[in-house]
């Protein structure tokens, strides 16, 4: 290539191009040109500028993340260049290209000669940083192809017949074949070909599929990401890619294996649920849940999302099935609220999690409205249970008529829990304090809470009770700070992070939350709120929620586990399936509640 071809690219390049003829010219006699053909690997080891004249590179991680996509005036290097720093990635040339290597003595020198070139650099470079922070964040909710697509090769060869391909085609109920020649992929042949190539061109059936076949067809390896496939296939107007393992071609994704991962997406599966016509509908839309839960595990979402994501699906079903009784038994003859109790009021419920619900009426329930809101509460309570969100065991639903009351009825409820705190007083406060308004009148349920909230503040009696039966169970840690197990109803022995771990977290946030008349119910929520109000030291709440972040992430993680196993999913947990490490979290997650309820009986025991 010509010195002046160089430079006439260079002079239209940032930052190249306030550089004089010249300079353009001392610049060229440090630059080497290379070409390489799609698939090559570049080498990035040296210390040297790479700036690509024509080709796309994809740059990848040592992860197998893609980081960019490097077209004409692109730049890699100058990350190495200017921290003296070497990254493991990998850059791979996807259309031929030349590329210019500029060495680093001339690029420092171009830096220091002109700051113009050194504050593009220092720019680029921070923006990368930027970009590589966010995608790092972000790529645990991205699906990669081995997520999507199985091992499952359906493969024919080029000398077989366009009949042997539709027969083949119909028996595996695929629309679409490998075409391989010595286990080499040489093309692949699509219904869309069998209808446009042969049966529109009267083609003979005994038509070899080498006459027919997409030859050298695009490819994409298995550990790429998904929307890396949409981008290729949208891109080329194609509906099926080859998916390779190192080089190799073991399956196919289609556009319908695209959509098909989609749906297990959360905005997906909630937008389907309320769209449903029956309670049919919704309980085909709740099999999709468990696949979600797997997904997000894939997907490396954090325990405390997972169970965000659970209880939105949950409220979906539930807001559905209110209006699904709605239709069926006419308007409502009053105002009403439906509530949640528990983990769904505090947006953490797990896969094996039960229904703990209420309704809130505007007016007194007798006559009509009683009858009325029976049958509602009867509707979505059983609708729930064929849902998969389990029956309440000790009855805490709106089927109970106990619990379908008037705002003055709730309220004197919770005032005689409050004012007179007996044992079972205290047990239903640790249900029913935790509540949000799922559906229906949200001031009717904010009447209601500020009512709670202005009766527990600063109510020393009460909150002293309350903190006593948060620390009637505490975390099994010994003395010699050795795991003290127990066994649940099948002789099973182990640890109980729901009962001896996470619920502990949740009973003493409550107890500071309710004396500091905080209305967020969330256990994470509420820790925040009680550090910025300085109720709770900061320290001590990052501690908390270290340690509740830990212990709900074992129970999520042991809950995907038996979900992917077949095993019914319980909260116990046997330690010696754990690692050193998270043994030795887990202790310290242990540790940090003994602490906690320590001060939490210091605290209140003091304040009365």
């Amino acid at each position: 290539m010509e010195i002046s071809e160089v430079i006439k690219f260079l002079a239209k390049t940032t930052p190249f191009n306030h550089l004089s003829t010249a300079e353009l010219n001392q610049l060229c006699k440090h630059i080497a040109v290379y070409y390489y053909q799609a698939e090559d690997k570049v080498p990035i080891n040296g210390r040297r500028l790479l700036i690509v004249r024509t080709g796309v590179f994809a740059l990848y991680s040592d992860q197998q993340q893609l980081l960019a996509k490097l077209q004409e005036g692109d730049f890699y290097g100058y990350q190495q260049l200017l921290t003296d720093l070497t990254d493991a990635d990998i850059l791979t040339c996807e259309e031929d290209g030349l590329v210019y290597w500029l060495d680093a003595q001339m690029f420092h020198q171009l830096r220091h000669q002109f700051k113009n070139v050194d504050l593009f650099f220092q720019r680029l470079f921070s923006r990368r940083l930027h970009q590589y922070k966010e995608q790092q964040q972000n790529s645990r909710f991205t699906l990669k192809l081995h997520d999507v697509v199985q091992a499952h090769k359906i493969s024919i060869t080029p000398q077989q017949t366009v009949q042997q391909a539709a027969l083949l085609m119909t028996e595996k109920r695929v629309s679409s074949l490998l075409v391989e020649q010595e286990q080499k992929l040489v093309g692949i042949v699509t219904d869309r070909d069998l209808r446009s190539r042969v049966l529109a061109q009267a083609l003979p059936a005994n038509t070899e599929v080498a006459a027919i076949m997409t030859r050298q067809p695009h490819t994409i390896d298995k550990n790429a990401y998904l929307y890396e496939a949409v981008q290729l296939m949208s891109r080329f107007n194609i509906h099926h890619l080859p998916v390779t393992e190192q080089g190799v071609c073991f399956s196919m994704i289609t556009a319908t294996d695209i959509i098909r991962a989609q749906q297990d997406h959360p905005v997906y599966l909630i937008g389907e649920i309320h769209r449903q016509q029956s309670v049919d509908g919704l309980e085909q839309c709740s099999l999709h849940i468990q696949e979600l839960a797997q997904t997000l595990g894939k997907q490396q979402v954090p325990a405390h999302e997972a169970g965000h994501i659970i209880t939105t699906i949950t409220d979906a079903l539930t807001q559905r099935l209110i209006k699904l009784a709605i239709q069926q038994l006419g308007d409502p003859p009053c105002v009403f609220s439906w509530l949640a109790f528990g983990s769904q009021a505090r947006m953490d419920q797990s896969l094996n999690a039960d229904q703990d619900n209420a309704l809130l009426l505007e007016k007194e329930p007798v006559g009509e409205i009683e009858t009325y809101f029976a049958a509602l509460a009867d509707f979505v309570c059983q609708g729930l249970a064929l849902c998969g969100i389990k029956l309440c065991p000790g009855n805490i639903m709106a089927s109970n008529p106990e619990l379908r009351l008037s705002l003055k009825g709730w309220s004197g409820r919770f005032a005689r829990w409050i004012t007179t705190p007996t044992p079972q007083a205290l047990l239903n406060a640790s249900i029913y304090f935790d509540l949000r308004v799922i559906e229906g009148s949200r001031g009717l349920f904010n009447a209601l809470q500020q009512d709670i909230l202005a009766k527990t503040a600063n109510n020393d009696l009460f909150l002293l009770h309350l903190s006593k039966t948060a620390q009637e169970r505490t975390a099994p840690l010994g003395f010699l700070k050795n795991f003290i197990l127990e066994q649940d109803g099948k002789h099973k022995k182990g640890l109980d992070l729901k009962k001896r771990g996470i619920s502990l977290i949740t009973d003493l946030t409550r107890v500071y939350a309710l004396s500091a008349g905080i209305s967020e119910v969330n256990t994470r929520l509420r820790l925040k709120a009680l550090a910025e109000a300085q109720v709770m030291d900061s320290r001590d709440v990052q501690n908390l929620l270290d340690a509740f972040d830990v212990l709900a992430q074992l129970r999520w993680d042991k809950h995907l586990q038996e979900l992917q196993q077949g095993h019914d999913v319980t909260n116990l947990l046997d330690p010696a399936q754990l690692s050193a490490l998270q043994r030795h979290q887990l202790k310290d997650c242990f540790a940090v509640i003994n602490e906690a309820q320590s001060s939490m009986r210091y605290r209140f025991s003091r304040e009365l």
